[in-house]
């Protein structure tokens, strides 16, 4: 029988979609208000300038984390698009970036990693830990059966020697014998 996902038994109240849209739209305006505010006197538009200047343009009088300005996308686009200290960086990891694509001697194993979360790493150094366990227990094997092997060879090769010389006397009495 498939599994379905399970349904959810609680839909959460239409009120609080419309809370939720009234702050999204709060953070928004605070952050376009702040960002004209600190254009308009000529400072640096930073998280923590806007942070400040939000309080003093809050009815509220509460101030917007520089995390909130984040967490929404509307104000952290506006942000972004605003921040000269932003823009910079950005262009600074652009260089950066082309400057690793051409150094591409690993980056083919780092991408395999990269991304991963550390309990899949450890994982995946408990598994080739074990790996090599097994693939040791082959080679002991492997070992084991050709040593045996080598020495079925060497036992081979005493016994035909013992062979050939109990043959070759056994020619040498028999051509004694026919000359006497």
């Amino acid at each position: 029988m498939p599994k379905t996902s399970p349904e959810p038994t609680k839909t959460p109240p239409e009120s609080f979609g419309q809370y939720n849209q009234v702050q999204y739209q709060r953070v928004v305006q605070l952050t376009e208000k702040a960002i004209a505010k600190l254009e308009s006197t000529y400072q640096p538009v930073t998280l923590t300038a806007l942070a400040e200047m939000t309080r003093s343009l809050d009815s509220e009088g509460k101030s917007i984390s520089s995390r909130t300005i984040l967490r929404n996308v509307d104000a952290a686009a506006l942000f972004r698009q605003h921040s000269s200290a932003y823009q910079a960086r950005q262009q600074k990891a652009k260089k950066v970036k082309r400057k690793r694509a051409k150094a591409k001697a690993n980056t083919d194993v780092r991408a395999t990693y990269r991304g991963l979360h550390s309990s899949d790493l450890i994982q995946m150094v408990e598994d080739l830990k074990t790996k090599i366990v097994e693939m040791k227990e082959q080679q002991e094997k492997l070992q084991a059966e050709r040593d045996e092997a080598y020495r079925l060879r060497d036992e081979t090769l005493q016994h035909n020697a013992r062979q050939l010389a109990a043959l070759t006397a056994k020619t040498k009495a028999q051509v004694s014998n026919k000359k006497q």
